[in-house]
């Protein structure tokens, strides 16, 4: 990177303002870019990098304080349809799409609840059933990942313990109703693990590849967890049942995380579809402020948003967070 920095001035491209292109030299060292001696890719990546800029101004005009704000971040230098087709076409729903309407939960409903006004499964009653944050890199598997999440923190939250580290490898690899990392749907992931009655063991035994790969289950494993049944439902316009279902433990859910790429942190309002594309865990939620939020999480690393982390606002159905909910329950 040092090659690169020296000739900045040389290798900048024409008509480009100094500081924009000395905050992407220093991006691409930050996040240790592989194109950082290759000036072709440099330039071309740059370009990108503007218009991300640019698109990250527009996804921050608003005025109000808790609204989700935008900024750079290891995807900077993606093509929307590059970060679309790395990390949003591996989830293939039974659903694939909701309808466009608009989906509402009155906030009365929500406070009207006999439930605590916030709930955090990573410091619940000074204990966290929740795992650390995964990534799952290059491999299409958010289906496997969320599945895997879900059964560390339902086993933790069952037998009192805290939450184990399984194997997401094994359910890319052997789930059989899914296809490893070019795709899968978390609830054909939950009826394997049903159908099959397997023990998704411990990462050290199965660890992550990033790829797709031949089933190594051992014959009889002596540990593991097995998944004893689980629900898939949608909670359109009722997602105070939702929260009360938070109430037992966290639950996978399907979203359109199309706009995504650049989210730092605030509570996520707009910039949502409804196209499904992508699976996340909702760890807890938040009715004390003027805006409450699903605390959800990602499979991008604890590098992506606040902390592996995003807030979603709880009530419309933003980003189709309501139309494919799960929980299961262990053996």
């Amino acid at each position: 990177m040092a090659d690169v920095l020296g000739e900045a001035d040389d290798d900048r491209p024409s008509g480009v303002k100094p500081d924009i292109f000395d905050t992407f030299l220093k991006y691409v060292d930050q996040y240790k870019k592989s194109y950082y001696n290759e000036t072709k890719e440099l330039h071309f990546r740059f370009n990108i990098f503007k218009e991300n800029l640019v698109r990250i101004e527009k996804l921050n005009l608003h005025t109000n304080k808790s609204f989700a704000w935008y900024g750079i971040n290891k995807f900077s230098d993606l093509t929307p349809e590059e970060f679309k087709a790395s990390y949003l076409t591996d989830l293939k729903p039974y659903v694939g799409s909701l309808d466009d309407k608009n989906h509402i939960t009155q906030v009365d409903k929500l406070h009207s609840l006999n439930i605590p006004q916030k709930l955090d499964w990573r410091n619940f009653k000074n204990q966290s059933y929740v795992s650390p944050v995964k990534n799952q890199n290059s491999c299409g598997g958010c289906w496997a990942f969320s599945t895997a999440e879900l059964m560390e923190s339902m086993y933790a939250i069952q037998k009192h313990v805290p939450p184990p580290h399984l194997s997401v490898q094994e359910i890319i690899d052997c789930s059989q109703y899914n296809s490893g990392c070019t795709g899968g749907d978390t609830c054909a992931a939950m009826q394997w693990m049903v159908d099959s009655h397997v023990s998704l063991v411990n990462d050290t035994k199965y660890p992550l590849t990033d790829t797709s790969d031949y089933c190594k289950l051992l014959p009889s494993p002596t540990t593991g967890v097995k998944v004893k049944n689980f629900t898939c439902q949608s909670y359109l316009d009722d997602e105070q049942d939702m929260l009360m279902l938070l109430s037992n433990g966290p639950l996978t859910v399907s979203v359109d995380a199309t706009l995504w790429a650049n989210y730092q942190g605030g509570i996520i309002q707009h910039h949502c579809g409804n196209t499904i594309n992508h699976a996340v865990v909702i760890v807890g939620y938040d009715l004390t402020g003027d805006t409450p939020y699903y605390i959800v999480r990602n499979s991008w690393g604890p590098d992506f948003g606040i902390n592996g982390y995003l807030h979603i606002k709880i009530g419309e159905n933003i980003c189709g967070i309501a139309g494919h909910v799960s929980t299961l329950y262990i053996v």
